[in-house]
């Protein structure tokens, strides 16, 4: 496949056939501003994670998850959460320089009206599918529900994170940047060998994560060098290293160590990054970018397509154990059908003036009811 090496710090140039008006070349990258679109591609690549995360979740008690992808879901952890929140941090800073009233709006309203709908609109689904459908850490009960405005619900902790973090920092912005990444890393290095227990994986997984999301914020130009950095060898480089240092903690016996799993964490970061600038140069890029730039729809509802998907395999599978690479096959058809699923559910609800589905209320919305942003839409 053609590659083309765009300069990182400014707009992708077209060859000259394009600036005379000829067909444009074959080599040609994507148009968009290499500076913002490698930021959409990691979120794309985390929103792909996630929903793979939830395919694996929900097929293995069925036995339609082959050992081998469940082993590579659980060694991505170190990479799908901690990029998602450090690619939420990087356009923090400007949010928080808007008044208090505009900034609440925007990140902490509109992030925790949808968390509390949608996890209302879980627990109803939930409560008709078949017993078993749904594993237990995907669940709540009545009791769960009522107490989801202060213990984040098993699949939506995300969005209360972000409510909570954006919250947090605007009140902390004035904290030196130093202090705020070394308690956070702390945090996370204590929090994440299990050394210290929270009670609430949803607060245990944001005291695990908070420092990416600072980092996002306070270190944007740092992480904005190493996307300028990337070619094919760093990032091959970078994935055998970060490979072969989880492979080497899990051996040695030391992935409970304070601050193993937060190093862990830091080089898949590394290789994030790096691999999401080098995506936006290849034409394909443009799918990794376009789901970056839809994640809300798709993280909404993705776990309520999968639940009905799981019903309908576990009725279709029943009592023929499937060999492994029918199982392959049924992982990635789920997962794909799941992202289609939630883009094409997001489009028809906004066609029949669903937005609030999506947004905050009537004269409260962020976003225009036909999707696009009314003003400035928050970037998650």
């Amino acid at each position: 496949m053609a590659r083309h090496r765009a300069a990182p710090d400014r707009r992708t140039q077209a060859d000259p056939a394009t600036t005379t008006g000829a067909v444009p070349s074959p080599r040609r990258a994507p148009d968009d501003d290499s500076r913002t679109a490698w930021v959409d591609a990691a979120k794309g690549l985390c929103i792909a994670l996630v929903v793979l995360h939830h395919v694996v979740m929900f097929l293995k008690p069925h036995g339609l998850v082959p050992a081998p992808l469940d082993l590579l879901n659980t060694a991505l952890a170190s990479l799908r959460m901690p990029l998602f929140f450090l690619a939420s941090g990087l356009f923090l800073a400007s949010a928080l320089d808007r008044p208090w009233r505009v900034m609440a709006h925007r990140r902490v309203a509109l992030f925790a009206w949808l968390y509390l709908l949608w996890t209302t609109a879980q627990f109803a689904l939930f409560a008709v599918l078949p017993t078993g459908t749904a594993p237990a850490t995907a669940t709540q009960s009545a009791t769960g529900l009522l107490l989801s405005p202060v213990v984040p619900a098993p699949s939506l902790w995300f969005l209360y994170a972000l409510a909570v973090f954006s919250l947090a920092a605007r009140l902390l912005r004035r904290v030196p940047a130093a202090v705020l990444l070394v308690v956070t890393a702390v945090s996370s290095a204590f929090v994440g060998a299990g050394t210290v227990e929270i009670g609430s994986f949803g607060w245990e997984f944001m005291a695990r994560y908070a420092f990416f999301f600072v980092l996002g914020w306070h270190g944007r130009r740092l992480v904005g060098r190493l996307a300028s950095a990337t070619s094919p060898p760093r990032v091959l480089a970078g994935g055998l290293l970060a490979g072969a240092a989880a492979a080497a903690a899990v051996l040695l016996g030391v992935r409970d160590v304070p601050g193993v799993a937060f190093a862990l964490n830091l080089l898949a970061v590394g290789v994030g990054v790096l691999l999401a600038a080098e995506i936006v140069r290849w034409r394909a890029g443009r799918v990794v970018v376009a789901l970056g730039r839809a994640t809300l729809p798709i993280y909404l509802t993705n776990v309520l397509v999968i639940g009905g998907l799981t019903a309908l395999t576990a009725v279709l599978t029943a009592g023929w154990p499937l060999p492994a690479v029918a199982q392959y096959a049924v992982v990635g058809l789920v997962a794909a059908v799941t992202v289609v699923a939630t883009l094409g559910v997001h489009r028809l609800l906004l066609a029949a003036r669903c937005g609030w589905l999506y947004d905050l209320p009537g004269r409260w919305a962020v976003r225009s009811g036909h999707g696009g942003p009314a003003r400035p839409a928050p970037r998650a």
